[in-house]
Order: structure tokens, then C-alpha cells, then sequence
């Protein structure tokens, strides 16, 4: 509780701050681009997933082929919770940010409205070593140090909310902070932790290096365990050519997000270019189409109309949050969670 309210102290710093038609074509949008266009700043997290790759193709490849826009300046940051705050700042028109940070800076008074989905529900799932922990019981009943990213942060809370659905005991998992995957993953070969969350594709690579198997898959656990969202300020999006910027960038997500769903080997192209891991940018197929499949198919990680983002849905993991002392459960979500951009952007595709 002590490292949230540090975050939401952090957060409140910045208060005071301030498609195409088609489908088709889109390998060679980037030498579509109109270089006359505006120039939006776009924060995101400088680490890029294969659940990233999507977004960052819409933002950098998409994008600039819209009427009026040029390549945006994606400001790439390496703590996510920073994110939030550059937007509060208005050092960042648009920021690709954590569920929890933002939720958390409008409970601190932020004046912020979640627009999109960067991508749907968590690609990450927890890892633990099979020769010890064969179960998330397991793990409650033995005990064992879990390392994740941040405590308060998104998948510390989903691990509690899955123990306490389950009605597995706490007391005996200890929680430490580990900032870096990379990290994570040598602590949990190691032995120095007993599991750690990763996303689907550094599971895959870990599975050659030892006895090591998943013990929580959110999407198993919930409906939509939402992680990464695209927001704005409420005083930015009153201007009518900043509502028109946000309407462009889902546009350009929205296209993303249906072309990797339809064409594996399009998704394939743009995770050789935007990923930030050298080993998945050179993945072969035997790495990464079942990470593809698992992301399309089992996650619904690239909904092509972003279908799931509505006040409802975000309500359900809201009592998560606050049972554990992540959120207050005060937010207004018909008020911050805005889909008419979202629908006009829908809308304009066709």
C-alpha cells in the first residue's frame, strides 16, 4: 500500500501540468506517408512486446498515410506509471498507458479519458519451476517469493484477485519487486524466485531452458483482465482538431488490430520491425505463430472493434483493485471511459 500511495503521490505531480479504406497495401504504407502532416506526441513504453507490435504498426506505419498526419514522435518511456504522468503534464498528447496508473491518477484528480485499448486483456501469464510448483495452490500452500513488476501494478493484482477466487491463502507468498522481465526470467532460472509473470512469448523461449509451466492464465481467470490503455486529457480533447488526432490514431490502431488478426504473415513483418527483443524480431514460425494464435484466438488481444472497452466491463475488475488497496473504487467510469471517438473512428473505417 505503501509503494501505491507513492505512485499516486508520483502521479499527482503532473497535476498542475497542464486507415486506410482497406486492408489492403498496408507493407507499403510506410512510403505512403505525408510528411507535411501534423506531428502528434505519443508516449508509450519503450519495452515492445509481440502484444505491442499491433499499436506501435498503427501509430508509426498507419497513421502517417491519414490526411493531415505525418510519423508521430513516439516518446518511448521505460517505466510505464511514467507514462500517465507525461500526459497530466501535457508534455504527451497521447499516451499508450497502464490500467492501474491511470485509473489511479483519476482517483487522485486527474481529469484523464481512456479512449481505446492498446490491446485487449494481458499477454503475460505466471511462470513458476514445475520441479517445484505444478499449481497456483501449490505455490499457496508451500509458499514461495513471486517477483513482479510493481506491487499495486496490474498483474500483482490480478495474482491476488486469482487467489482470493479461489480462496487460496496469501500468507506464506511473499511479493518482492523486480522492474525488468528480463530480470524476472534469469531470477526465476536461477532459483532465487518461485515464479514470476512473462508474456507468452519469453514463456515460449524459457520452455528450452528448464522444467518451467504457466500456474495462472488471466484470460482463463476473467473476462477481460484490461492492462494497457490509450488515454487523453479532458481539456486536450475539447479542441476539435485534437478530437480528429485522437479519432485518426484508433482509426490506425483499429486497422492494426484487424490486419494482424487476419494475416499472420503481416503481423509476422511488422514484430521483425517494431519488437523490441532481437530474438522475436527473428522468430521463425515455429516460435512465433503459436504465440499469434494464442494472442488472436485464446487472448482476443486485437478485437476489431475494440468491443470490450465499456464502463461495464471495466467495472467487473474494479472490486480487484480495491480489495487489495490498489483503488479507492471511486471512479466515475461512464465519465472516463469515452467510446465516442472510438465509434466515429468505427464508423469512418466502415
Amino acid at each position: 500500500m505503501l509503494h501505491y500511495m507513492n505512485r499516486r503521490k508520483f502521479l499527482g505531480l503532473g497535476m498542475g501540468g497542464a486507415a486506410v479504406a482497406t486492408l489492403g497495401g498496408l507493407p507499403s504504407l510506410a512510403r505512403a506517408a505525408d510528411v507535411q502532416g501534423r506531428v502528434l506526441k505519443i508516449n508509450t513504453l519503450a519495452a515492445s512486446a509481440a502484444v505491442n507490435v499491433p499499436l506501435q504498426a498503427g501509430l508509426r506505419s498507419v497513421l502517417p498515410t491519414l490526411a493531415g498526419y505525418a510519423a508521430p514522435e513516439v516518446q518511448p518511456t521505460a517505466k510505464i506509471p511514467q507514462i500517465v504522468q507525461q500526459v497530466i503534464a501535457g508534455a504527451s498528447d497521447l499516451g499508450d498507458g497502464d490500467v492501474a496508473s491511470s485509473l489511479a491518477a483519476c482517483e487522485a484528480g486527474a481529469d484523464l479519458r481512456i479512449i481505446g485499448l492498446s490491446y485487449n486483456n494481458t499477454s503475460q501469464v505466471v511462470v513458476a519451476n514445475a520441479d517445484k510448483l505444478d499449481s497456483l495452490a501449490s505455490l499457496a500452500s508451500k509458499g514461495g517469493t513471486v517477483a513482479v513488476s510493481g506491487i499495486g501494478d496490474f498483474m500483482h493484482v490480478m495474482l491476488q484477485g486469482v487467489l482470493d477466487k479461489h480462496g487460496l491463502p496469501k500468507d506464506k507468498i511473499n511479493f518482492v519487486e523486480m522492474g525488468s522481465s528480463g530480470d524476472r526470467a534469469r531470477a526465476l532460472m536461477s532459483g532465487r524466485v518461485d515464479a514470476v509473470p512473462m508474456h507468452v512469448e519469453q514463456f515460449e523461449q524459457l520452455k528450452s531452458r528448464g522444467h518451467f509451466d504457466t500456474i495462472v492464465r488471466p484470460w482463463e481467470e476473467y473476462e477481460d483482465w484490461f492492462s494497457a490503455v490509450i488515454v487523453a486529457r479532458a481539456d486536450w480533447l475539447q479542441k476539435d482538431e485534437n478530437r480528429q488526432a485522437a479519432v485518426a490514431v484508433l482509426k490506425s490502431a483499429l486497422t492494426a488490430f484487424r490486419h494482424t488478426t487476419a494475416d499472420y504473415a503481416w503481423y509476422k513483418s511488422q514484430v521483425a520491425e517494431y519488437a523490441s527483443s532481437k530474438d522475436l524480431r527473428g522468430a521463425d514460425d515455429d516460435l512465433l505463430k503459436p504465440v499469434w494464435e494464442t494472442l488472436c484466438q485464446r487472448i482476443h488481444a486485437f478485437p476489431g472493434s475494440m468491443e470490450q472497452m465499456t464502463p461495464d466491463a471495466f467495472a467487473k475488475v474494479i472490486p480487484v483493485y480495491k480489495k487489495t488497496g490498489a483503488l479507492q473504487g471511486t471512479i466515475d467510469l461512464a465519465k472516463v471511459i469515452d467510446r465516442s471517438y472510438l465509434e466515429q473512428a468505427i464508423k469512418e473505417l466502415g
